[in-house]
Protein backbone atom coordinates (compact mmCIF):
# COMPACT_ATOMS: atom_id res chain seq x y z
CA UNK A 1 0.00 0.00 0.00
CA UNK A 2 1.37 3.43 -0.94
CA UNK A 3 2.16 5.87 1.88
CA UNK A 4 -0.59 8.32 0.89
CA UNK A 5 -3.22 5.56 0.76
CA UNK A 6 -2.07 4.21 4.13
CA UNK A 7 -2.35 7.68 5.68
CA UNK A 8 -5.95 7.97 4.48
CA UNK A 9 -6.78 4.54 5.92
CA UNK A 10 -5.27 5.55 9.27
CA UNK A 11 -7.42 8.69 9.25
CA UNK A 12 -10.51 6.56 8.73
CA UNK A 13 -9.68 4.53 11.83
CA UNK A 14 -8.92 7.71 13.78
CA UNK A 15 -12.35 9.09 12.87
CA UNK A 16 -13.91 5.82 13.94
CA UNK A 17 -12.18 6.06 17.34
CA UNK A 18 -13.23 9.71 17.77
CA UNK A 19 -16.84 8.82 16.94
CA UNK A 20 -16.88 6.04 19.55
CA UNK A 21 -15.40 8.42 22.13
CA UNK A 22 -17.83 11.24 21.35
CA UNK A 23 -20.85 8.94 21.36
CA UNK A 24 -20.16 8.02 24.98
CA UNK A 25 -19.47 11.66 25.90
CA UNK A 26 -22.69 12.89 24.31
CA UNK A 27 -24.74 10.11 25.91
CA UNK A 28 -23.63 11.30 29.36
CA UNK A 29 -23.16 15.06 28.73
CA UNK A 30 -19.39 14.89 29.20
CA UNK A 31 -17.31 17.84 28.04
CA UNK A 32 -14.58 17.37 25.44
CA UNK A 33 -12.77 19.49 22.83
CA UNK A 34 -10.74 18.83 19.72
CA UNK A 35 -7.14 19.76 20.56
CA UNK A 36 -3.72 20.60 19.14
CA UNK A 37 -3.27 19.60 15.48
CA UNK A 38 -6.82 18.26 15.33
CA UNK A 39 -8.23 21.61 16.46
CA UNK A 40 -5.93 23.39 14.02
CA UNK A 41 -7.09 21.08 11.24
CA UNK A 42 -10.74 21.71 12.08
CA UNK A 43 -10.32 25.50 11.99
CA UNK A 44 -7.96 25.71 9.00
CA UNK A 45 -9.08 22.73 6.88
CA UNK A 46 -12.47 21.62 8.29
CA UNK A 47 -10.80 18.27 8.83
CA UNK A 48 -7.38 16.70 9.21
CA UNK A 49 -4.30 18.71 8.44
CA UNK A 50 -3.57 16.95 5.12
CA UNK A 51 -0.26 15.48 6.32
CA UNK A 52 -1.35 14.74 9.90
CA UNK A 53 -1.83 11.19 11.17
CA UNK A 54 -3.69 11.36 14.48
CA UNK A 55 -6.55 12.84 16.48
CA UNK A 56 -6.07 14.68 19.78
CA UNK A 57 -8.85 15.45 22.25
CA UNK A 58 -8.86 17.37 25.54
CA UNK A 59 -11.30 16.53 28.32
CA UNK A 60 -11.67 18.03 31.82
CA UNK A 61 -10.30 15.52 34.30
CA UNK A 62 -13.59 15.14 36.24
CA UNK A 63 -15.27 14.15 32.98
CA UNK A 64 -12.45 11.76 32.09
CA UNK A 65 -13.01 9.91 35.37
CA UNK A 66 -16.67 9.48 34.42
CA UNK A 67 -15.71 8.41 30.90
CA UNK A 68 -13.43 5.71 32.31
CA UNK A 69 -16.30 4.32 34.37
CA UNK A 70 -18.70 4.33 31.43
CA UNK A 71 -16.08 2.57 29.30
CA UNK A 72 -16.29 -0.50 31.53
CA UNK A 73 -19.83 -1.24 30.36
CA UNK A 74 -20.36 0.86 27.25
CA UNK A 75 -17.19 0.72 25.18
CA UNK A 76 -18.09 -1.33 22.07
CA UNK A 77 -16.31 -4.60 21.42
CA UNK A 78 -13.15 -4.12 19.38
CA UNK A 79 -11.84 -1.10 21.29
CA UNK A 80 -9.55 -0.68 24.28
CA UNK A 81 -9.23 2.22 26.71
CA UNK A 82 -5.55 2.58 27.57
CA UNK A 83 -4.09 4.19 30.68
CA UNK A 84 -1.59 3.35 33.39
CA UNK A 85 -4.45 1.60 35.22
CA UNK A 86 -5.70 -0.55 32.32
CA UNK A 87 -2.35 -1.43 30.67
CA UNK A 88 0.32 -1.94 33.31
CA UNK A 89 3.44 -1.30 31.21
CA UNK A 90 1.90 1.78 29.60
CA UNK A 91 3.88 4.73 30.93
CA UNK A 92 2.50 7.97 29.44
CA UNK A 93 0.68 10.70 31.35
CA UNK A 94 -2.18 10.83 28.83
CA UNK A 95 -4.67 8.09 28.01
CA UNK A 96 -5.68 6.61 24.66
CA UNK A 97 -8.55 4.91 22.90
CA UNK A 98 -7.20 2.07 20.75
CA UNK A 99 -8.64 -0.24 18.12
CA UNK A 100 -8.11 -3.95 18.55
CA UNK A 101 -6.46 -6.06 15.84
CA UNK A 102 -4.44 -3.15 14.46
CA UNK A 103 -0.87 -1.94 14.99
CA UNK A 104 0.57 1.54 15.27
CA UNK A 105 3.93 0.82 16.88
CA UNK A 106 5.94 3.79 18.13
CA UNK A 107 9.70 3.40 18.37
CA UNK A 108 9.75 4.80 21.92
CA UNK A 109 7.14 2.23 23.06
CA UNK A 110 8.30 -0.79 21.06
CA UNK A 111 9.75 -2.63 24.07
CA UNK A 112 6.57 -2.30 26.13
CA UNK A 113 4.13 -5.18 26.47
CA UNK A 114 1.07 -3.00 25.86
CA UNK A 115 -1.78 -2.63 23.41
CA UNK A 116 -0.10 -1.25 20.27
CA UNK A 117 -3.25 -0.69 18.23
CA UNK A 118 -4.06 2.43 16.22
CA UNK A 119 -4.90 5.02 18.86
CA UNK A 120 -6.44 8.41 19.58
CA UNK A 121 -4.77 10.58 22.25
CA UNK A 122 -6.84 11.87 25.18
CA UNK A 123 -5.39 14.80 27.16
CA UNK A 124 -6.95 15.52 30.58
CA UNK A 125 -7.36 19.17 31.55
CA UNK A 126 -6.54 20.22 35.11
CA UNK A 127 -6.79 23.43 37.06
CA UNK A 128 -3.70 25.65 36.92
CA UNK A 129 -2.84 27.68 40.05
CA UNK A 130 -1.13 31.05 39.82
CA UNK A 131 2.29 32.32 40.80
CA UNK A 132 4.77 30.10 42.63
CA UNK A 133 2.22 27.29 43.01
CA UNK A 134 2.07 27.01 39.23
CA UNK A 135 5.85 26.57 39.03
CA UNK A 136 5.67 23.86 41.69
CA UNK A 137 2.86 22.16 39.76
CA UNK A 138 4.97 22.07 36.58
CA UNK A 139 8.02 20.73 38.43
CA UNK A 140 6.02 17.97 40.12
CA UNK A 141 4.29 17.10 36.84
CA UNK A 142 7.67 16.75 35.12
CA UNK A 143 8.90 14.60 38.00
CA UNK A 144 5.80 12.39 37.76
CA UNK A 145 6.29 12.01 34.00
CA UNK A 146 9.94 11.05 34.57
CA UNK A 147 9.04 8.37 37.13
CA UNK A 148 6.39 6.96 34.79
CA UNK A 149 8.73 6.93 31.79
CA UNK A 150 11.60 5.50 33.81
CA UNK A 151 14.37 6.79 31.55
CA UNK A 152 16.39 10.03 31.59
CA UNK A 153 15.39 12.94 29.39
CA UNK A 154 17.65 13.05 26.34
CA UNK A 155 16.37 15.94 24.24
CA UNK A 156 16.41 18.81 26.74
CA UNK A 157 20.15 19.34 27.17
CA UNK A 158 22.91 17.77 29.25
CA UNK A 159 21.90 19.44 32.51
CA UNK A 160 18.33 18.15 32.29
CA UNK A 161 19.62 14.69 31.38
CA UNK A 162 21.95 14.59 34.38
CA UNK A 163 19.22 15.86 36.67
CA UNK A 164 16.74 13.24 35.50
CA UNK A 165 19.34 10.47 35.92
CA UNK A 166 19.94 11.62 39.49
CA UNK A 167 16.22 11.70 40.34
CA UNK A 168 15.74 8.20 38.94
CA UNK A 169 18.72 6.93 40.91
CA UNK A 170 17.37 8.46 44.13
CA UNK A 171 13.97 6.85 43.55
CA UNK A 172 14.40 3.11 42.80
CA UNK A 173 11.83 1.55 40.47
CA UNK A 174 9.95 -0.28 43.23
CA UNK A 175 9.10 3.04 44.93
CA UNK A 176 8.08 4.99 41.83
CA UNK A 177 4.45 3.89 41.59
CA UNK A 178 3.74 5.23 45.05
CA UNK A 179 5.64 8.43 44.25
CA UNK A 180 3.65 8.88 41.03
CA UNK A 181 0.37 8.59 42.96
CA UNK A 182 1.48 11.13 45.58
CA UNK A 183 2.69 13.59 42.95
CA UNK A 184 -0.54 13.27 41.00
CA UNK A 185 -2.58 14.06 44.13
CA UNK A 186 -0.57 17.25 44.57
CA UNK A 187 -0.74 18.51 40.96
CA UNK A 188 -4.32 17.65 39.99
CA UNK A 189 -5.99 20.94 40.85
CA UNK A 190 -9.74 20.85 40.25
CA UNK A 191 -10.77 21.96 36.76
CA UNK A 192 -14.15 23.38 37.76
CA UNK A 193 -12.78 25.41 40.68
CA UNK A 194 -9.98 27.05 38.66
CA UNK A 195 -9.90 30.18 36.50
CA UNK A 196 -6.99 28.81 34.46
CA UNK A 197 -6.42 25.29 33.16
CA UNK A 198 -3.54 23.25 31.75
CA UNK A 199 -2.50 19.90 30.33
CA UNK A 200 0.01 18.03 32.50
CA UNK A 201 1.41 15.96 29.66
CA UNK A 202 4.90 14.44 29.63
CA UNK A 203 5.98 17.25 27.30
CA UNK A 204 7.37 20.16 29.35
CA UNK A 205 6.30 22.54 26.56
CA UNK A 206 2.66 21.49 26.94
CA UNK A 207 2.87 21.56 30.75
CA UNK A 208 3.95 25.20 30.73
CA UNK A 209 0.99 26.36 28.65
CA UNK A 210 -1.85 27.93 30.62
CA UNK A 211 -5.30 28.61 29.19
CA UNK A 212 -8.26 30.53 30.60
CA UNK A 213 -11.03 28.08 31.45
CA UNK A 214 -13.57 30.49 29.97
CA UNK A 215 -11.97 29.93 26.55
CA UNK A 216 -13.33 26.40 26.58
CA UNK A 217 -16.82 27.01 28.02
CA UNK A 218 -19.06 24.10 26.96
CA UNK A 219 -17.54 23.92 23.50
CA UNK A 220 -19.18 24.72 20.20
CA UNK A 221 -19.94 22.49 17.20
CA UNK A 222 -17.54 22.54 14.26
CA UNK A 223 -17.20 20.49 11.09
CA UNK A 224 -14.36 17.99 10.96
CA UNK A 225 -14.27 15.64 7.95
CA UNK A 226 -18.02 16.05 7.33
CA UNK A 227 -18.79 15.21 10.95
CA UNK A 228 -19.56 17.50 13.85
CA UNK A 229 -17.33 17.67 16.92
CA UNK A 230 -16.91 20.21 19.71
CA UNK A 231 -14.10 22.75 19.73
CA UNK A 232 -13.27 25.35 22.42
CA UNK A 233 -15.42 28.48 22.31
CA UNK A 234 -12.37 30.75 22.04
CA UNK A 235 -10.23 28.51 19.84
CA UNK A 236 -8.37 31.55 18.50
CA UNK A 237 -6.52 32.32 21.74
CA UNK A 238 -5.76 28.65 22.34
CA UNK A 239 -4.34 28.10 18.86
CA UNK A 240 -2.24 31.28 19.11
CA UNK A 241 -0.64 29.96 22.31
CA UNK A 242 0.11 26.62 20.66
CA UNK A 243 1.08 27.70 17.14
CA UNK A 244 1.34 31.48 16.86
CA UNK A 245 0.15 32.50 13.37
CA UNK A 246 -1.79 29.27 12.99
CA UNK A 247 -3.48 30.06 9.68
CA UNK A 248 -0.12 30.27 7.93
CA UNK A 249 0.93 26.98 6.35
CA UNK A 250 4.40 25.65 7.25
CA UNK A 251 7.10 25.27 4.58
CA UNK A 252 6.53 22.31 2.29
CA UNK A 253 9.49 20.38 3.74
CA UNK A 254 7.77 20.41 7.15
CA UNK A 255 4.44 19.08 5.89
CA UNK A 256 4.81 15.52 7.09
CA UNK A 257 3.62 13.32 9.97
CA UNK A 258 5.54 13.89 13.20
CA UNK A 259 5.29 10.51 14.92
CA UNK A 260 7.98 7.83 15.13
CA UNK A 261 5.98 4.81 13.93
CA UNK A 262 8.07 1.79 13.01
CA UNK A 263 5.17 -0.52 12.12
CA UNK A 264 1.58 0.06 11.04
CA UNK A 265 -1.03 -2.59 10.28
CA UNK A 266 -4.70 -1.99 9.61
CA UNK A 267 -5.63 -5.56 10.43
CA UNK A 268 -3.90 -8.22 12.52
CA UNK A 269 -4.73 -10.76 15.16
CA UNK A 270 -1.66 -9.84 17.21
CA UNK A 271 -2.18 -6.19 18.16
CA UNK A 272 -1.01 -6.70 21.70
Amino acid sequence: MEEKELLEKIKEVQLELASVFVEICERHNLRYFLAYGTLLGAVRHNGFIPWDDDIDIMIPYPDLLKFEEYCKDELPKGYFYQSVETDHEYNLTISRLCKDNTIMLEDRMANKNIHHGIFMDIYPLFGAPKGFKRKIQIFRAMKRALYLWGEPTLNHGKLMCLGSKLMLKLKPKKYRKKAVEKLFAKISYDYDESANVTVLDSSSTMMKRTYKKEWFADGMPHIFENRTFLIPKDYDNILKICYGDYMKLPPENQRKPHHDYIEIALSTDNSK
